[in-house]
């Protein structure tokens, strides 16, 4: 009978355990679907086909499935590392999903705990997690920043050290922190620098810290937003610099991003306010234009949208999840960046109410004008 017991628990082992084989068959097959989905999108002759492309996108979550399933059992061996990086920044939102039965009175955990539980445990010296390093920044992880301030300390490779503090940058960018968090920011971008490049996924985290550095020179609170040109509903093109003189909110979404109904609840609720205030809403969707023109007609979306379908403009402005939104002033002047929410509407009421106050004074001293 112990024998029995123990061949079902060996075959029960061999069964979990997977093959860096495997995961990275996995992983490469995904990429190539989703480089190619990329491609048909961007390449689409007309409309039609554009919309067809779209909805051929791969499933990020199916193959985020697939790959926990081949390195959950060995997540102590140093092959598992890439592809537990993979699935942090290609499937973030099945990371972070509980996943199993609960054992021994806890709940289930996530991906994202057990992948951070093996790193604590078996691999903090490891000269192969520069890439998870940086797949950490994916997720809305709170003990992220704890674990990349450990392996910035402690890893004896400066290419790892190096990731963790780039990682470090784009979470403290992301928590805002004044003046304060900017220098911790600049701090952790200079360690970046100074280390060896490494690839990560379909990029490299020097290409990764060009990014950081655009942001700080073009992103920051302060500074002038980005123009762009891009293609209305209608087909009109038209750009950002055309709506200069006006207080702008620069509204990113798409029909699969959290909180979605909300979003778009909220946003028409500002629709119906702002008339007369001096205010207005462009939105960048990066949907399919057919999905859009659908909203649209529904009566979901009653503001300007520009189509972003290729997502040039959301490159542009380094979207990394939606929805996001920008408030500029009247001369573009980035004024508040992040998720939708009160601030949104308190920042750009009060930037109409300043503009307002400065017309008014103009009028009556033209002095003040020039």
């Amino acid at each position: 009978m112990k024998t029995i017991l123990f061949i079902l628990t060996l075959g029960a082992g061999l069964a979990l355990a997977g093959t860096p084989g495997r995961a990275r068959q996995l992983t490469r097959s995904y990429d190539v679907a989703y480089l190619q989905w990329n491609n048909d999108v961007r390449t689409a002759p007309n409309d039609e086909a554009q919309n067809a492309a779209w909805l051929r996108r791969p499933d990020a979550t199916a193959a985020g499935r697939k790959v926990w399933e081949e390195i959950r059992g060995s997540l102590k061996e140093a092959w598992a590392l890439e592809p537990a990086a993979w699935l942090l920044t290609n499937a973030s939102t099945y990371a972070v999903t509980p996943v199993g039965v609960q054992v021994r009175g806890r709940p289930p955990q996530s991906p994202v705990s057990m992948i951070r539980e093996a790193v604590r445990k078996y691999h903090l010296q490891s000269p192969k997690l520069g890439p998870y390093c940086i797949s950490l920044t994916h997720i809305q992880d709170p003990k992220s920043m704890a674990l990349l301030e450990t392996l910035e300390k402690t890893n004896p490779s400066q290419a790892v050290r190096g990731a963790a503090a780039l990682g470090l940058a784009i979470l403290h960018r992301r928590l805002g922190g004044g003046k304060r968090g900017m220098g911790i920011r600049q701090q952790k971008l200079r360690t970046a620098i100074m280390s060896p490049d490494l690839t990560v996924g379909r990029t490299t985290t020097q290409a990764i810290l060009k990014d950081e550095l655009f942001r700080m020179a073009n992103l920051n609170l302060g500074t002038v937003a980005p123009d762009f040109r891009g293609v209305e509903v209608d087909l009109k093109k038209s750009s950002l610099s055309d709506s200069r003189g006006k207080i702008t909110i620069l509204f990113f979404w798409n029909a699969l991003m959290p909180a979605h109904d909300q979003s778009l609840a909220l946003f028409r609720k500002y629709q119906e306010e702002f008339p007369g205030k001096g205010i207005q809403i462009l939105g960048i969707n990066m949907d399919n234009p057919l999905t859009l023109r659908r909203h649209i007609a529904e009566g979901n979306v009653t503001w300007k949208n520009f189509s972003d379908s290729t997502q040039s403009i959301s490159k542009l402005y380094r979207i990394e999840r939606w929805p996001y939104v920008y408030v500029l002033d009247e001369d573009h002047k980035i004024r508040f960046a992040g998720e939708p929410g009160a601030f949104v509407k308190i920042t750009a009421d009060d930037l109409a109410k300043q503009l307002t106050i400065r017309k008014q004074a103009a009028l009556k001293n033209p002095k003040i004008g020039n």
